[in-house]
């Protein structure tokens, strides 16, 4: 047998889990209508739900869960007089393959018998037993919150790719990936960081044909963020990246990213995160 070699694609993702919880309410129980820029995932386990999604009422019964996208507006109801239990979990990731899966699915229901339901539930079982366990705030818990929130985008994506289908020549997706690759590029030719990225992305629009207006469209139908939101997504995590390498001090990590001077970067990872990056630093180096 001849010599060979094998080899993982390069992975480079983050990802975001907010607010994920279990939770038994009374009979009387209802959410108010709001919206957020996160994905959700809504699963009832016992009793009767009634949510209206974008002005369109589901009722879930236990093993029926919502899938909503960033933006998708509902409130929700307790259904019945033994009350309901449910699990909630939001999210975020940056993979863009996987964000526009996402926004090409138009299903928000999926019944407990349903392809999607029964390929996603054991990875959301397992984060509902770590829900409720006191270890999963420690190291352990955490590690494998994070191996099953995989294994849950690769179930859901698995799951989406068998329901929206194959990657299509769409013109305007291919249109919204030329503008990705165009951005990601930007960011790794260390772009000016003092503008907002309205100047490269005005760039941009006018390097694949298309008005600023037109390319925010796109690029938001199909990934469910602007452009200007990619960038800065992409911006914070090479800023992390490089806040956890030791041997860079925080001035020449303002100047690998573009920004022209120390103060400028520090007031914009703070409005990113909330925190000075001097800070987030000192939680990985003394």
């Amino acid at each position: 047998m001849g010599e060979g070699e094998f080899m993982l694609p390069d992975m480079d993702t983050t990802f975001r889990v907010f607010a994920a919880h279990w939770r038994r309410v009374e009979p009387s129980w209802s959410y108010p209508r709001h919206k957020h820029a996160l994905f959700e995932v809504n699963l009832v386990l016992s009793g009767t739900q009634k949510t209206v999604v974008n002005r369109k009422t589901y009722v879930q019964h236990p093993g029926d869960l919502l899938l909503l996208n960033p933006g998708d507006e509902h409130e929700s109801w307790a259904v019945g007089d033994e009350g309901m239990t449910y699990y909630c979990l939001h999210f975020d990731v940056d993979e863009r393959a996987f964000r526009e899966l996402m926004h090409r699915n138009r299903t928000c229901y999926h019944a407990s018998d349903s392809d999607l339901a029964r390929a996603i539930r054991p990875a959301l079982d397992k984060l509902i037993e770590l829900t409720a366990q006191e270890s999963a705030a420690r190291v352990e818990g955490r590690m494998m919150a994070l191996s099953a929130m995989f294994e849950l985008f690769g179930s859901l994506s698995a799951a989406l790719s068998r329901q929206v289908g194959d990657r299509t020549a769409h013109g305007m997706t291919q249109t919204a990936a030329r503008i990705a690759e165009y951005i990601e590029r930007a960011i790794d030719r260390q772009p000016g960081g003092d503008g907002d990225g309205q100047e490269t992305i005005a760039s941009i629009s006018a390097e694949v044909g298309y008005s600023l207006s037109s390319v925010n469209r796109m690029f938001s139908e199909v990934y469910g963020m602007s452009p200007r939101q990619y960038m800065s997504t992409l911006m914070l995590k090479k800023a992390k990246l490089l806040l956890m390498d030791p041997a860079l001090t925080i001035e020449e990590i303002s100047q690998r990213l573009g920004y022209h001077n120390i103060a400028h970067f520090s007031r914009q990872f703070k409005r990113w995160t909330g925190e000075p990056p001097s800070r987030f630093r000192s939680r990985f180096h003394e």
